[in-house]
């Protein structure tokens, strides 16, 4: 298979995977992820497990999201291969969802990268801002105050 060939082939699993996390659609996720996958959501809040090792964690993990949420709704999907890898491919998509515990919308922008190997998910990384999630499930973020600066007054500075 020429090079071209992989990154297309590779691009269609991910775009697979997305596209079952958005009907919840297990036995498609168990199908595309490596018995050794790994799932990493890089930067989630306090409280969250941020590294799930092995096809049945992750799944174990992304089968409490439908309790939560009716579906991540993810969209505007891009992606795209490495130059010097049709395996490493880097995806940006956003999500519009409603969280069922509070009822409260939860949006974000996401880039996530994704290594695919004989057909395989063996990892995904996923990079999202945590403070909206954060406030949809019911927090709150208050900013530090910054010196020189009152409690969550912006920073200012003139030319």
């Amino acid at each position: 298979m020429s090079d071209d060939e992989l990154r297309r082939t590779n691009e269609s699993i991910v775009r697979e995977y997305l596209d079952a996390i958005n009907v919840w659609d297990f036995a498609k996720l168990r199908e595309l992820l490596a018995e050794d996958a790994v799932f990493e959501m890089v930067f989630a809040p306090a409280g969250f497990d941020r590294r799930f090792e092995g096809r049945e964690s992750i799944l174990a993990f992304l089968k409490t999201m439908p309790a939560l949420i009716d579906s991540e709704n993810l969209h505007d999907i891009e992606l795209d291969t490495l130059h010097s890898d049709p395996g490493r491919i880097v995806a940006t998509y956003a999500s519009e969802m409603v969280i069922k515990t509070t009822n409260l919308p939860y949006t974000n922008s996401y880039v996530t990268r994704w290594a695919v190997r004989h057909g395989k998910i063996e990892y995904l990384g996923q990079y999202y801002d945590p403070i909206p999630l954060v406030v949809a499930l019911g927090g709150t973020v208050q900013p530090a105050p910054l010196e020189g600066q009152g409690a969550g007054e912006p920073r200012v500075t003139r030319p």
